[in-house]
């Protein structure tokens, strides 16, 4: 069973280091990637098929729903790890995320009806200053009390939606998710968000870090493929093959290698937009499944303090 000991009752900053461990785990990332990856599949392929807006409406909506699926297949492999218990596995994971998406949407439809009930009940309030004579007089206390109190919700749904997809990799209902993300983001506003802005900063950092190596990685490919892929490179693959001007006689040895047959020109573009593709995955994925992998130590740190007993 989880358990992890909180200085002075509070959250502990080394699940900051913890969420790290999200670039080594390869099982959240294989399965949330390969998600997203399908569900581009499916998008494209209706879209070519179809050829409508039907097809191509369908098509979204299933890409989304693949989103879904990958990211509580992956939630709940990451919050096996934070409770420090052995993996459930790929397929049964997946298996998870099949069953509890409907959970996930309908978790959110009620926070969503809960937000319109409380605006609603703000946008009455503000209709009793139509009321004569004393009406007008009720704006100057109401205004700065409804642009302090909106500011507070917003903190609080923030939380609330954040907290909503780990409750559910925790393996708890609707009923009980809402209950615990609400009184977790009543209870501990300011110290939740603080860890959450810290692990978003934290992501960010990850992927700043992801996107230089790979850029890295793509400057000294294009060192060695330019000699022989000269103009195809800088007629067809765009400014950053410019970066490599300092060479030394760079720009010679691309002239005289003359490019023009078709296949190497087409299989060469077909070569950088798979890089570009990967570069992009790698850098959605990995600050994502950290972030992830953040939320669910924090969710069951949160719950420790406020519920141990649904531990």
């Amino acid at each position: 069973m989880f358990h992890q000991q909180n200085s002075h009752g509070d959250f502990s900053f080394s699940l900051l280091l913890q969420a790290l461990r999200g670039v080594t785990l390869w099982r959240p990332n294989v399965v949330y990637g390969g998600c997203i990856l399908i569900g581009a599949i499916i998008w494209e392929g209706l879209d070519a098929w179809g050829q409508d807006t039907a097809s191509a409406l369908l098509g979204a909506v299933l890409f989304v729903l693949a989103i879904l699926i990958g990211y509580l297949a992956a939630g709940r492999l990451l919050v096996f790890d934070a409770r420090g218990e052995r993996s459930p596995g790929i397929w049964r994971s997946i298996g998870f995320a099949l069953r509890a998406w409907p959970r996930l949407l309908l978790l959110v439809i009620m926070e969503g009806l809960l937000l319109l009930g409380i605006g609603a009940v703000e946008m009455l309030a503000f209709g009793l200053t139509r009321i004569p004579a004393f009406g007008p007089y009720l704006v100057v206390p109401l205004f700065p009390l409804a642009v302090l109190f909106n500011a507070a919700l917003l903190i609080l749904a923030i939380i609330v939606f954040n907290l909503s997809g780990p409750a559910l990799w925790h393996g708890e209902g609707v009923a009980k998710a809402l209950r615990h993300t609400i009184a977790i983001a009543s209870k501990r506003p300011g110290s939740v968000l603080l860890m959450m802005l810290l692990l978003g900063l934290l992501s960010s950092a990850v992927a700043l870090v992801i996107i230089m190596v790979l850029y890295g990685g793509y400057a000294l490919t294009l060192a060695a493929a330019t000699p022989f892929l000269g103009n195809v490179l800088f007629d067809h693959g765009g400014g950053e093959a410019l970066f490599l001007d300092w060479l030394p006689n760079l720009n010679v040895a691309a002239q005289q290698w003359q490019l023009t047959v078709s296949p190497i020109v087409h299989w060469t573009h077909i070569g950088q937009r798979l890089s570009w593709f990967a570069a992009g995955t790698l850098t959605f994925l990995l600050p994502n499944v950290v972030f992830l992998l953040g939320m669910a130590h924090l969710y069951l740190e949160a719950l420790e303090l406020e519920a141990p007993e649904d531990l």
